[in-house]
C-alpha cells in the first residue's frame, strides 16, 4: 500500500474505499458520510458527538448511534483511527489517522493503537457543537461508549413520554375550548330568562327556578354570571339558592326517582324497593349516575299510603316494581 500523507488522504476518499473493497467489506452510503465527515473534522470526537454532527449537517438522514458505534469500530480496527482517553471526562475520543505501515493482508490482524491520554479538556472547534463549550463542559458528553448508547435510548424514551404528555395536554385544551363554548350558549340563554323578567332583582328567585328547569341544577358560572349582569352579591344568591330545597347546587340526572320512606311505606317493604333500585343504578340516596341520566332521592311522603311502597319516576308513580320491571323501565328512557 503506497504511503500516504495526510493531507493527500483527506483529499482521496477513494483510498479507503479501495481498502475497504479489498478487505471484502462493502462501502455503504452511511459509511461514506461518516468517513467523510471525520475527514474534514480536526477536533477528535466521543461517539455521541460524531452522531450528533451528522444529524446536524443533514437532519434528515438515517443514520443511527448505532450505525456510527459499528463504522467507528470499522475504522479502528483497520488503523484509520487514534482512539483519546480524555481522563477529566472519562470519555474515549476518536480522531482520523492513517497507519502508514498497515497494508492489506495486515488489516484483519492490525492491534489497536494504544489510548492516548489527555490530561486537559479539548476545546471544541469553533462553529462546531458550542464554540464556547469545553469537551468537559459539551452535553454530548458522557464516561464511556456504552453510556452514550445507553442516554440516547434514554432521550428515546424521553420524547416519547413528551409526545404523550402534548397530545394530553391538546387534548386537554381541545375539551376546555368545548366547555367555553357550551358556557358562552348558557348565558345567552340567562341573559333572556334576565330580559324576560326586566332585570328585576326582586325577581331573583323565579330566575332561579326558570335557571333550574333550563339547566336541571344551578352552575355556579350561572350564579357568578347572574351576580354581575343583576349587581347582586353572589352571597344573597347562594344564600337563596341553599335555603330552598328545591334548588340543586349540584348536577343532577335528566331522570329523578323519589322512593317515599314514610312510615305507610316502610312497614310494606320499601327499604327493599330502594335496595333493587340501589343495585341496578348502582347510586345511593342523593347520588347521580356516571352519566347524568338517574338521581336517586328519599321523601318522607308522597301522599299515596294506599300505594305504598312507591316510588315516582318522571312524574309518574310506580306501585313496588320488582327488579326486571324496574330494569325495563329505566332502560326504556332515552
Amino acid at each position: 500500500m503506497t504511503n500516504k500523507t495526510n493531507t493527500e488522504l483527506s483529499s482521496t476518499p477513494d483510498f479507503i474505499e479501495k481498502d475497504l473493497k479489498n478487505s471484502g467489506l462493502m462501502f455503504t452510503d452511511s459509511r461514506r458520510y461518516i468517513f467523510n465527515l471525520l475527514l474534514k473534522t480536526q477536533t477528535p470526537l466521543t461517539v455521541a458527538e460524531l452522531y450528533m454532527l451528522v444529524h446536524k449537517k443533514n437532519p434528515k438522514i438515517g443514520i443511527g448511534i448505532a450505525t456510527v458505534y459499528r463504522t467507528i469500530g470499522l475504522l479502528e480496527k483497520m488503523g484509520y483511527l487514534s482512539k483519546l482517553f480524555e481522563e477529566n471526562t472519562k470519555s474515549f475520543r476518536y480522531k482520523f489517522y492513517y497507519n502508514y505501515n498497515a497494508t492489506n493482508a495486515a488489516i484483519k490482524t492490525h492491534k489497536l493503537i494504544k489510548p492516548i491520554k489527555l490530561t486537559k479538556p479539548i476545546k471544541l472547534q469553533k462553529g462546531f457543537l458550542d464554540a464556547n463549550l469545553t469537551a468537559k463542559q459539551s452535553i454530548y458528553n458522557f464516561k464511556d461508549e456504552k453510556e452514550d448508547l445507553s442516554d440516547f435510548e434514554k432521550i428515546g424514551k424521553i420524547q416519547v413520554q413528551l409526545n404523550t404528555w402534548m397530545n394530553d395536554l391538546n387534548k386537554m385544551k381541545r375539551e376546555k375550548e368545548f366547555e367555553l363554548e357550551d358556557m358562552i350558549k348558557d348565558f345567552g340563554k340567562v341573559d333572556k330568562v334576565i330580559e324576560l323578567h326586566h332585570y328585576d332583582k326582586s325577581s331573583l328567585i323565579q330566575m332561579l327556578i326558570d335557571f333550574q328547569s333550563e339547566f336541571n341544577w344551578l352552575p355556579k358560572h350561572i350564579l357568578f354570571y347572574t351576580s354581575t349582569k343583576l349587581d347582586v352579591p353572589l352571597t344573597n344568591i347562594y344564600s337563596i339558592a341553599s335555603f330552598y330545597k328545591f334548588f340543586n347546587l349540584e348536577p343532577r340526572g335528566k331522570y329523578s326517582i323519589i322512593v317515599c320512606d314514610g312510615t305507610a311505606c316502610h312497614v310494606r317493604g320499601s327499604t327493599r324497593l330502594l335496595q333493587r333500585i340501589i343495585n341496578i343504578l348502582n347510586i345511593k340516596p342523593g347520588d347521580t349516575t356516571s352519566d347524568y341520566k338517574f338521581t336517586l332521592d328519599t321523601v318522607n311522603c308522597l301522599g299515596c299510603c294506599a300505594l305504598g311502597p312507591v316510588m315516582v319516576l318522571d312524574d309518574k308513580y310506580y306501585s313496588n316494581p320488582h327488579a326486571k320491571a324496574l330494569e325495563k323501565l329505566f332502560k326504556g328512557l332515552d
